[in-house]
């Protein structure tokens, strides 16, 4: 089947590139088609927080303008891209989910969003996130059932890509906020390396956890945005020195060996479903010859903890000026969360950070041996009702350690809901994780057609 008798909501973004420069459609007509999908698709679901056709018509017409004069077209020339609203957007407004930021319009892109635009992506809107990325809900559902949450802080751009409205969103995680929503909204998601990808222009709710991430159709989509945003914007401390990454080539690359892969259960696998258990059992059975099952290093257990101290004492940081001016306007959760970090004891916050390095050093064995760590991406299918964003441990080692991870949609349960595996690499070595994560998938289709 053609690109063109497929779909809007099929193709992936570099499907879309190649049907762009095909000739088949121009930027404008294609971007007024997905726009009008996007338009009836968002009744039910609510991904989207900032939506302008007229703003997406003008950046469709400057890239016609710019290829019909003859400027290359870049590697994401046309590509419709979400963003989540808290990355700042000279176009968009930008209101970090919360009423006291309504009608925020920055003077910027963020880092990442100029150099997406630079390589010719579309951005196609604002999607919706949690109040200050935090656990208060927004309007979103799942697309899947829309009774049932998309999970969060990322709702909207997990579930934009799960709808079919565009093709890459981008998120950001600090405790459990891509990998999670993604298990949930059955879409392929990223989230590197700590300092693999520039925050600067994105709202700080946690600097030492707080990470960009990727959502997408397809693993290709995934490691060639990430390899663009990649690399020191001169203004994010933790890029200092990083160079852009080769992430694309390695990642459609084959293995030069035959990829190995351990599963762990982690210590909060009793409090996985039931069946959801049985599915990860079934799984690692699956890929009996290619996987082997480990245990975590008892440090591990200490890590929510370490986790929560930080990132409660440094969102009350973040969030001081708002909590000082617009105090009645935050949700009674985070009030507390901030009341809650006052009394903790500046040692305590000093000693979590501490251990940081050490939980992250004390994989350095698994991935001596092991491509990538699989593991349980949530403790089981999305939960009903939108009152709740879903429980994040299954992502709280790895976002404390800084650890590159990614869902894998695998999997659904007898409720027709989506599952993911979780998958988790060796630090700044996020391209073998990519590739190990695409022969895992490919692996695993070809076992289930055989």
């Amino acid at each position: 089947m053609t690109t063109s008798a497929r779909n809007v909501s099929e193709l992936t973004g570099l499907e879309i590139r190649e049907h762009l420069l095909s000739g088949q459609e121009t930027v404008e007509e294609f971007t007024v088609k997905l726009g009008r999908f996007v338009d009836a698709a968002d009744e039910k679901v609510s991904a989207f927080a900032h939506r302008d056709d007229r703003i997406v018509a003008m950046q469709a017409e400057h890239l016609h303008r710019e290829r019909t004069s003859g400027h290359l077209p870049g590697p994401l020339y046309g590509v419709p891209v979400a963003v989540k609203d808290i990355f700042d957007t000279c176009d968009f407004p930008t209101e970090y989910g919360t009423p006291i930021h309504k009608g925020r319009f920055p003077v910027c892109d963020a880092t990442v969003v100029s150099r997406l635009r630079a390589a010719g992506a579309v951005i196609f809107g604002k999607t919706v996130t949690t109040e200050f990325a935090t656990t208060q809900p927004g309007p979103t559902c799942n697309p899947h059932n829309t009774a049932h949450t998309p999970g969060g802080s990322s709702s909207g751009s997990a579930a934009a890509v799960a709808a079919g409205m565009v093709p890459v969103a981008l998120g950001t995680q600090t405790n459990g906020s891509v990998i999670r929503p993604a298990s949930f909204c059955g879409v392929y998601a990223f989230k590197p390396s700590r300092g693999l990808l520039p925050r600067t222009g994105v709202l700080e709710q946690s600097p030492s956890l707080d990470e960009v991430g990727v959502f997408a159709r397809n693993l290709e989509d995934i490691a060639k945005v990430a390899e663009i945003m990649s690399g020191d914007d001169g203004h994010d401390a933790a890029t200092a020195r990083q160079a852009p990454r080769r992430l694309f080539d390695v990642a459609v690359s084959e293995p030069p060996l035959q990829p190995k892969f351990c599963f762990v259960k982690t210590p909060w696998w009793d409090q996985v479903e039931p069946q959801a258990r049985e599915a990860y059992e079934a799984f690692v059975d699956h890929l009996g010859d290619c996987v082997d099952a480990v245990d975590l290093p008892d440090i591990v257990r200490n890590v929510t903890g370490w986790l929560q101290t930080i990132n409660e004492i440094e969102l009350a940081f973040c969030l001081q000026r708002e909590w000082n001016n617009s105090r009645a306007q935050l949700s009674a959760p985070l009030r507390a969360r901030i009341e809650k970090s006052m009394a903790t004891p500046a040692m305590d916050y000093l000693a979590a950070k501490d251990r940081m390095l050490h939980v992250m050093s004390a994989f350095d064995e698994y991935f001596a041996t092991y491509d990538a760590i699989l593991c349980p991406a949530a403790l089981g299918t999305a939960p009903s009702g939108l009152e709740s964003t879903g429980n994040p441990i299954m992502q709280t080692v790895w976002s404390f350690a800084g650890l590159p991870c990614v869902n894998l949609p695998l999997m659904s349960l007898s409720n027709g809901l989506p599952l993911g595996v979780q998958a988790v690499g060796a630090h700044q070595n996020d391209a073998r994780l990519l590739r190990a994560s695409r022969w895992l998938v490919s692996e695993f289709v070809k076992r289930n057609v055989a």
